[in-house]
């Protein structure tokens, strides 16, 4: 069978130089300080992306292994947390932060719209009595982008540390670290990077590293250990071996990414995408606050997601389902990364839909 085309929402498809990049020589990353001194310059291409010169670090493992440890790392038994939630992804920071001791607090919205800040504001007037608040900036199963920028500074005006799960937002999404005061952005190398799958990014704030140092009881773990990355490990930079394979390819992926207007271009094909959609007559699940990265499209009544999905096979191309509630009801296009690299590929791609979407509309 044909190799199908990714136009999904992640993992996305790589460009070939990336691929390319991740086939270098490799080296010993544990001895050879000439790759000491690449890892940490791609690192410091992490920070430039998010607009800081606060500290980036990379994590060998899937972009869960950074939600899981900012609340390794955070989080102290007792410690109440605000899990502000929007969508699946949000509400999955209750069962994380729990099982390192905290106490809970749901600020739930509608799923169908970004967290307004005004309404976040009146909750907090009542009870801010919180050491963490954790947010999801792009909702990766609905398409709903919710604003860092002012969220993380309303949370940060109350002292309050703010985690944001941007794993689908960096790259695609406008993302000031600084001007955001979010204290922890966690990324993932396989969205809007379109790097190889297998790495978290995480950049800190010097709070995020105060309140890890300040910690009276020691991180209940090790591998997802925030604190590996900011101490000296018997003479080795890094807590374990790197992959140069990963980081390599993430660092070409970076380069792409800092020479061009990244977030332009996603701009530019999810507005093409969401006319595209309504055009069709079809209703976007996002009624506002809708995402630059990934758009979830409600399907009629007697369509279902797998016949779209395998009809959409059958031309070259792979979407992706929908998840939860939505899951049978939509479908998923994934314009990010190098799924827009080319502009006729992605072009190509809406035709098919358009002749799927048409046909099994009768």
């Amino acid at each position: 069978m044909k190799d199908l085309i990714i136009m999904s929402a992640g993992p996305t498809s790589v460009h070939p130089s990336v691929l390319e990049a991740s086939r270098r020589p490799l080296k010993n990353t544990d001895l050879d300080q000439s790759y000491v001194a690449f890892q940490r310059q791609t690192e410091r291409k992490l920070s430039r992306l998010l607009h800081t010169e606060a500290i980036s670090f990379i994590m060998l493992g899937e972009a869960m292994l950074g939600l899981d440890g900012s609340m390794a790392s955070l989080v102290e038994p007792g410690d109440r947390v605000l899990v502000i939630s929007n969508g699946p992804f949000g509400g999955g920071f209750h069962d994380m932060a729990q099982r390192y001791g905290a106490e809970t607090v749901a600020f739930d919205g509608d799923p169908r719209r970004g967290i307004k800040p005004a309404e976040l504001d009146e909750f907090l007037k009542k009870d801010a009595n919180f050491k963490v608040a954790t947010l999801v900036h792009c909702e990766t199963p609905t398409g709903v982008t919710n604003d860092v920028h002012e969220i993380g500074r309303l949370l940060h005006s109350y002292g309050i540390l703010t985690v944001v799960d941007s794993v689908s937002g960096i790259g695609g999404e406008r993302f000031d670290f600084d001007e955001s005061k979010v204290d922890v952005a966690i990324g993932g190398t396989q969205k809007c990077l379109s790097a190889l799958t297998g790495l978290t990014t995480i950049t800190l704030s010097d709070r995020a590293i105060q309140a890890i140092k300040a910690r009276q009881v020691p991180v209940a773990g090790w591998y997802a250990n925030f604190e590996n990355y900011l101490s000296e490990h018997d003479g080795f930079d890094y807590p374990y071996t790197q992959s140069d394979t990963l980081v390599n390819a993430l660092d070409q992926a970076l380069d792409m990414a800092l020479e061009q207007d990244l977030l332009a271009r996603h701009q530019e094909f999810s507005q093409l995408t969401r006319d595209f959609i309504t055009e069709l007559g079809y209703e976007i699940y996002a009624l506002d606050s809708q995402s630059n990265t990934v758009t979830t499209v409600l399907l009629k009544d007697h369509q279902t997601t797998q016949g779209v999905l395998d009809a959409m096979a059958q031309r070259g191309y792979m979407l992706s389902g929908a998840m939860t509630d939505l899951a049978g009801k939509a479908f998923r296009i994934g314009h990010m990364g190098n799924n827009i690299y080319d502009r006729s590929t992605y072009l190509n791609m809406l035709a098919a839909l358009r002749e799927v979407l048409t046909i099994s509309q009768g």
